[in-house]
C-alpha cells in the first residue's frame, strides 16, 4: 500500500480529511467538483483510496485548491470498507469524512462539520435529501437507508448516515486492527463507539444529497 501526495498542496494541518474510495476518478468526479466548492476548500485533505494511480487515472487540473491531497493505492479490493479503512489511516486531519460517488454535499458541507466538531460529538452526520426526487422508487430506496435523517432539524441522535458522516479520527484509530471490520456495516461500528459512551449528533447545515437506486 503507497500514497502519493499532491505537491502543490498548502504545508499546514488540514481541518478535516475527506475519504474518497473508488477505482477509477470518473466515477468521483460529479462528488469532486462538489468538494471544490465547498466554502472552506483550502482546509480539505482530499484522500482518494484506489488500486493504483495508473487505474484512477485522475486529472491533476481536479484536485486544485485543497490543503493537501493524497492518492492511497491499496490495490484491488471488493468491500468499500477496504479503501476507506486505508484512507482513515493515512488521514491528517483530525475529522475524518466518510464519502460516497453517488452523494453530493452542498457548499457549507465541510464548514459545518468541522464547526460541529469543536462540540463533544465523536461523530457528526448530515441531513439528507433526496437528489433525484421525481421517483416514486428513489424516496422509497431512500427512507429505507436514511429515513431517521431525512430533513432532519438536527441535535444529539443514537445513529447517523452510514458513508456520509465525519468522525474524530482518533477516535476511529482507537479502535485498532477491528476497524476495517466494523466499517463493513457501518452501524456496527457505531454501536460499538455508543457502547463506549462516545456522542453522535446531526448537523442540519451539513445537507448531503443522496442519489438513489431507481
Amino acid at each position: 500500500m503507497t500514497a502519493v501526495e499532491d505537491r502543490s498542496a498548502v504545508n499546514r494541518l488540514p481541518a478535516m480529511s475527506v475519504i474518497v474510495a473508488t477505482e477509477r476518478f470518473e466515477t468521483v468526479r460529479a462528488l469532486i467538483r462538489c468538494l471544490r466548492a465547498q466554502t472552506v476548500r483550502e482546509q480539505l485533505e482530499v484522500i482518494i483510496a484506489a488500486p493504483s494511480v495508473q487505474i484512477l487515472a485522475a486529472d491533476p487540473a481536479e484536485l486544485e485548491g485543497f490543503s493537501r491531497v493524497q492518492i492511497v493505492e491499496v490495490g484491488p479490493f471488493k468491500a468499500m470498507a477496504t479503501p476507506r479503512t486505508a484512507g482513515v489511516r493515512r488521514a491528517t486531519a483530525p475529522i475524518v469524512a466518510i464519502t460516497e460517488s453517488h452523494a453530493f454535499p452542498v457548499p457549507q458541507w465541510a464548514e459545518a462539520l468541522i464547526a460541529a466538531h469543536r462540540g463533544p460529538w465523536a461523530v457528526v452526520g448530515p441531513t439528507m435529501r433526496n437528489a433525484d426526487p421525481a421517483g416514486i422508487i428513489s424516496w422509497a430506496n431512500l427512507f429505507l437507508d436514511y429515513g431517521p435523517w431525512v430533513e432532519h432539524a438536527g441535535g444529539e441522535v443514537a445513529d447517523v448516515p452510514g458513508h456520509n458522516s465525519a468522525y474524530k479520527r482518533e477516535i476511529l484509530l482507537s479502535c485498532g486492527p477491528e476497524l476495517e471490520d466494523m466499517m463493513r456495516i457501518e452501524t456496527i461500528l457505531h454501536w460499538t463507539l455508543r457502547r463506549q459512551g462516545h456522542r453522535f449528533c446531526v448537523e442540519p447545515r451539513a445537507v448531503t444529497y443522496h442519489t438513489n437506486v431507481s
